[in-house]
């Protein structure tokens, strides 16, 4: 190896070192410098603040002063965003949460409250929901004004499962008009109230809600508004191509067990279909016309 080769091989060798070494003074002087450097304060940004008030600037900042996690005043090199930002996002008014200090070392907190799609009713207990699933429990000093619905419900079978429902009602008009609140027995019998006195409408399960509401509206057109408003106690809507119905003047009898593969099981109720019943009352209307021309 010639003297020239050996002093570019020592060269480069020095160049590397201190490449390295002036990476590692950076590091350190910066390390310094932020633990040089304090937080000046704390910045709460929350988003929707306008729409619901769940959540302020000053519950945030006294709930972290009680877990001592209050950022201002530690160097910023040792405040742990991270910690801070899952804290917060442990409570059950937020919808999402981030954190981060910025360029004029304020920490920042940008926050989402929860947004409530349905209230509710378990029992003695009441809560909200968002479209998550995530629970908020409901207290006098706020209302949201969303559909209501009163039922158990667990992990297995989310109030969630009813969004599509609620979303479908939620973009007609006639059926805003018309639902007052929902009642869930079980996830085969999910009902609600509507404004038209003197029944509760039974929808079944989820599945087919629009062929559902559109059964329904043509039943409460062409037999209620005939047979009277408050004929039925119960409506049921889970058989296909028919409405089932428990008279009222009569003692209702026993539901048999819902399986939903099987929606053209004859249930052992008042069982009407719409288009036989149209049918007969125009056949009786006919005969008594024929009556009266004979007479």
């Amino acid at each position: 190896m010639t003297a020239k080769r050996v002093l570019i091989k020592t060269l480069k060798c020095l160049l590397l070192l201190l490449l390295v070494g002036g990476v590692l003074t950076a590091a350190v002087w910066t390390d310094m410098q932020a633990r040089a450097r304090v937080c000046r304060g704390v910045r709460v940004h929350i988003f929707n603040e306008s729409s619901a008030k769940f959540v302020t600037r000053q519950s945030i900042i006294s709930h972290l002063k009680k877990a001592n996690v209050y950022p201002v005043g530690m160097p910023v090199g040792e405040i742990d965003t991270d910690i801070i930002e899952k804290y917060i996002a442990t409570s059950e008014f937020m919808e999402d949460v981030e954190c981060y200090v910025n360029e004029n070392d304020y920490f920042v907190i940008e926050a989402r409250q929860l947004i409530p799609v349905m209230r509710i009713f378990d029992g003695d207990r009441s809560y909200y929901v968002n479209r998550e699933g995530k629970r908020m429990s409901a207290a006098g000093f706020y209302h949201v004004d969303v559909p209501v619905v009163e039922g158990h419900f667990s992990k297995k079978w989310s109030p969630t499962r009813l969004l599509p429902l609620i979303d479908y009602v939620a973009k007609d008009e006639a059926l805003r008009e018309l639902v007052t609140m929902w009642v869930v027995r079980d996830s085969c019998n999910i009902c609600f109230v509507p404004s038209i006195r003197g029944h509760i409408v039974n929808m079944g399960g989820v599945d087919g809600y629009q062929s559902k509401f559109a059964k329904l509206m043509k039943f409460y057109k062409e037999v209620l508004s005939v047979k009277g408003w408050e004929t039925y106690s119960e409506i049921s809507l889970k058989w296909d191509y028919q409405v089932v119905a428990t008279l009222r003047d009569k003692k209702p009898l026993t539901e048999p067990d819902y399986d939903p593969e099987e929606d053209d099981q004859a249930p052992d109720v008042a069982s009407i279909d719409v288009e036989q019943m149209v049918r007969e009352d125009s056949i009786k209307a006919t005969a008594k016309k024929n009556i009266k021309k004979k007479s």
